[in-house]
């Protein structure tokens, strides 16, 4: 291992005053760190950005480091937009002291909740040569069950814990920002964004590559920035969903299942096996 890692990892968490259940997600937060800390290659560091320190019954190893921030909750007549300002400014304080302490490879968002595969910081160490890589094969997995999960090759279109990007374009910028952080967009433009969720938005607000939350739109980002974005060749990460943690303010929109979706993800679900089990540390 080297002061220079292969990649960093970001992750944001609420304050306890917009959590639904403190407990939880610092139970969650302990099982994320366990599925990072289980990897086959040591060369990565976590920055946890939180406002309080997280209750986590386990002692942060020289990998780990927490960063406490005094920032309130950002004030927002939409709290989802609220609550994207939030992580985004966490990311934003957690990249920077990583870039101050080193010089990574690779930076990779990751939320409070989701857990990766033991392979992924070991793969980026030997194989990662690429701008960027998406993670479109992933899994879905319902916190809590003990026996079925449900594997996608769409996982970039509901996770946020999604991209990889090269340590250099990280800062780069472009016209990233959408509603979905709040910019305000004409008639027009909103209803392209509504209609098309893979490119760029007409109107969007210039930011970083790395400090924006339209994960379904970073080909066209990276493209825009002139580099094509990758995909990771095998399932590096799996997304919680239908977390008790979920923040007061902000619920993500229900689905409404047609028969066709209730089919394929019928057709998706596997077993959780031993090995997948030790892979993701999956409790």
């Amino acid at each position: 291992m080297t002061n220079d890692p292969t990649v960093v990892f970001l992750i944001p968490l609420a304050s306890p005053k917009v959590r639904a259940n403190w407990s939880t997600a610092c139970f969650y937060l302990r099982q994320t760190l366990r599925s990072v800390q289980n990897s086959a290659s040591q060369n990565y560091r976590v920055v946890v950005a939180s406002n309080e320190q997280p209750e986590l019954e386990m002692s942060f190893d020289s990998n780990i480091h927490s960063l406490s921030l005094k920032d309130s909750f950002p004030v927002h007549p939409d709290h989802r937009v609220a609550h994207r300002l939030d992580k985004l400014a966490k990311i934003d304080a957690a990249w920077r002291f990583a870039k101050s302490n080193w010089q990574p490879r690779y930076v990779m968002k990751l939320d409070a909740d989701d857990l990766i595969s033991s392979k992924l910081v070991g793969w980026l160490n030997n194989f990662g040569r690429e701008a960027g890589y998406l993670i479109k094969h992933g899994w879905r997995w319902h916190s809590g069950s003990r026996y079925l999960i449900e594997h996608t090759e769409y996982f970039d279109r509901t996770c946020g814990s999604c991209v990889i990007i090269r340590s250099d374009l990280a800062d780069r910028t472009g016209p990233f920002l959408t509603e979905a952080e709040g910019v305000v967009l004409d008639e027009t433009d909103s209803a392209f964004a509504a209609s098309d969720h893979c490119s760029l938005v007409p109107g969007s607000a210039t930011t970083t590559l790395l400090l924006n939350d339209s994960h379904q739109r970073y080909a066209a980002q990276f493209s825009y920035l002139g580099h094509k974005v990758h995909t990771l060749p095998f399932s590096a990460v799996i997304y919680r969903v239908n977390t008790s943690s979920a923040s007061r303010v902000y619920s993500p929109a229900k689905v409404k299942f047609n028969l066709r979706m209730t089919l394929g993800a019928i057709r998706r679900k596997r077993f959780i096996t031993s090995k997948l089990r030790k892979e993701f540390m999956l409790d």
